[in-house]
């Protein structure tokens, strides 16, 4: 099965995919969400520009790049993991995109996102209680792992990554590492 793809032949797509996503990852980050009004037109955009390229088979690569690109965050969703926008982002980037290219940005969203999310942990570590409640936890552990384990209390927090910038920077990473992308390293 071939997996290549070069998006600079498909200057119109690459070009609506960035527009999408740019707008998105601003929207994102400044707001929290990704509005119906940013997907809902990039999806239509989509689907007519696969006709107009490819008829019916253009058709039929831009549904299964959607199904591809947002089956995944349609289960995260489903699951509380991510929000709506993020999950018709990802099916309108599959629909411009098309199969492949949509399965490499997904890939290589994802890794960003994650990348974002280490970071963004990171960043809100309090490394004082980290290092006491570490060293009570040692201290503890000769006792049993049970009584060690009480001193780790999950703190609950809602921290969330903001996919619209990781949709971005994974398709940018797509379109600018061509020979570097998810996918062109497992070929």
């Amino acid at each position: 099965m071939d997996t290549t793809y070069d998006l600079t032949l498909m200057p119109a797509a690459a070009a609506l995919a960035v527009a999408c996503t740019m707008t998105a990852a601003v929207l994102d980050h400044r707001h929290g969400h990704i509005p119906n009004a940013v997907t809902y037109p990039c999806l239509l955009a989509g689907f007519m520009l696969a006709a107009v390229s490819g008829g019916l088979a253009g058709i039929g690569l831009a549904f299964a790049g959607l199904l591809a690109a947002g089956m995944i965050f349609f289960v995260a969703f489903a699951a509380g993991s991510c929000g709506g926008g993020d999950v018709k982002l990802m099916a309108a980037l599959g629909a411009i995109l098309g199969l492949w290219p949509a399965i490499d940005v997904t890939l290589a969203s994802l890794m960003v996102g994650g990348v974002i999310a280490v970071f963004s942990m990171a960043r809100r570590v309090q490394w004082g209680v980290l290092l006491r409640t570490v060293g009570l936890f040692a201290l503890l552990l000769p006792a049993g792992f049970r009584d060690a384990a009480s001193v780790l209390k999950p703190r609950e927090t809602h921290h969330t990554v903001r996919f619209g910038v990781a949709a971005a920077l994974g398709l940018l990473w797509c379109l600018f590492m061509p020979g570097f992308t998810p996918l062109s390293l497992v070929r």
